[in-house]
């Protein structure tokens, strides 16, 4: 199953195996309710018996309001840096790493920027399992040293696909890996993690959706996961109607917007990729992150580093430390600010800590130190 669909690559296509869940099933039972992190909602994730289950108190993330420049709108905050790692990262992994203990792995094995890899190392360290994460050359020094003391085998560079490839040809390593298999490979039960930021909207929003959903998108597994998780709810009958799902990219990093623009459905991978928002730096996305802005009659918006930057900023001054990725999702949502309408909610995913970036600190100056002899405030001027 880590292949894709065998019929379809009987056929010369790649595709992935998707989870199918028994929404027959769905319930939100008490003692559903008083399970350990997302496996409250157990019963609309794969089934996994509760010796398996791993879990480090993820999900369950606050709403908050934040503004966004526009009186009348409102726009509210899906903070996932409250999650174990600090990152939205948690979820799928939480998920992943509890199918490998599953299905018997002892080893499992990731590629990742950062905030992915340090979610599989800080899992895996709870399952006990052996984690190798090949890393981006220029992952940031905090994430790489988060890995290592989680446990986790950490390579920088080398041609990451392949050397994950030759792991899993093995047959004894979990491939924590993105959902779809471009690189002949795939993880299809990452996704149904995702899929809990949606439950968890719905119950937030008192058994109600927003109107849109801004999504930071690099690979796209968590855009259409969270997409899943709504219409799934709607397939429940639980919603009504669905949000839009708003694919939110930077200039450097665009292969959904160039994709979206053509009215295509298969993005094309780009040569290259320059952004500060490093976490969604993908030469390509796949193409059921298309399919969630297609299916939803959503959109896909970029924004440059600038823009990045200044919305990061902006957050900041609110209380809130998040990652340049996350910042994208305001970038990109402030451009459209003037489309709402009365009564609208739209809801950002903040996907990560700054803490674990570089870009608060890169122009960092020390304050001054004084010396004890400095006992009058208005010496500070103050």
């Amino acid at each position: 199953m880590f292949y894709g669909c065998p019929a379809c690559r009987a056929k010369g296509r790649v595709a992935p195996l998707e989870v199918a869940c028994d929404l027959g099933a769905a319930t939100l039972s008490a003692n559903h309710r008083e399970a350990l992190g997302l496996w409250r909602w157990s019963s609309l994730l794969p089934r996994v018996r509760t010796e398996s289950r791993v879990s480090l108190g993820e999900g369950a993330t606050p709403l908050l309001p934040i503004a966004c420049g526009r009186d009348g709108l409102r726009v509210l905050l899906k903070n996932e840096t409250a999650n174990p790692t600090w990152s939205w990262k948690d979820r799928p992994n939480c998920v992943s790493v509890s199918m490998a203990r599953e299905f018997g792995f002892r080893r499992t094995v990731a590629i990742s920027t950062g905030n992915h890899g340090c979610a599989a190392a800080a899992y895996s360290a709870a399952a006990a399992a052996n984690c190798v994460v090949f890393c981006h050359a220029v992952a940031p020094e905090s994430q790489l040293a988060l890995m290592i003391s989680y446990g986790a085998r950490v390579i920088r560079g080398g041609d990451q696909e392949k050397l994950l490839k030759q792991l899993l040809e093995r047959g004894d390593h979990y491939p924590c890996s993105i959902f779809c298999p471009r690189a002949g490979y795939s993880n299809p039960f990452g996704i149904e993690g995702f899929k809990t930021i949606a439950f968890e909207l719905y119950e937030q929003l008192d058994h109600s959706v927003p109107d849109r959903v801004f999504v930071p998108a690099g690979s796209g597994d968590g855009i259409y996961g969270v997409w899943k998780g709504f219409r799934e709810l709607h397939k429940l009958g639980w919603i009504t109607n669905a949000p839009r799902m708003i694919a939110c990219q930077a200039f450097g990093a665009d292969s959904a917007f160039r994709a979206f623009q053509k009215k295509s459905h298969h993005a094309e991978a780009l040569d290259s990729t320059s952004t500060v928002a490093l976490s969604i730096a993908e030469r390509i996305i796949g193409d059921h992150a298309l399919r969630a802005v297609y299916e939803s009659d959503g959109s896909v918006l970029t924004c440059s580093d600038e823009e990045i930057l200044e919305a990061q900023r902006v957050l900041m001054r609110q209380g809130f430390a998040l990652e340049p990725a996350s910042a994208a999702a305001v970038a990109c949502l402030q451009q459209v600010a003037s489309e709402w309408s009365r009564g609208e909610t739209w809801v950002v995913i903040g996907s990560g800590a700054a803490v674990k970036w570089g870009t608060v600190s890169a122009n960092f100056e020390m304050p001054r130190l004084w010396g004890p002899d400095v006992a009058d405030i208005a010496d500070l001027a103050l």
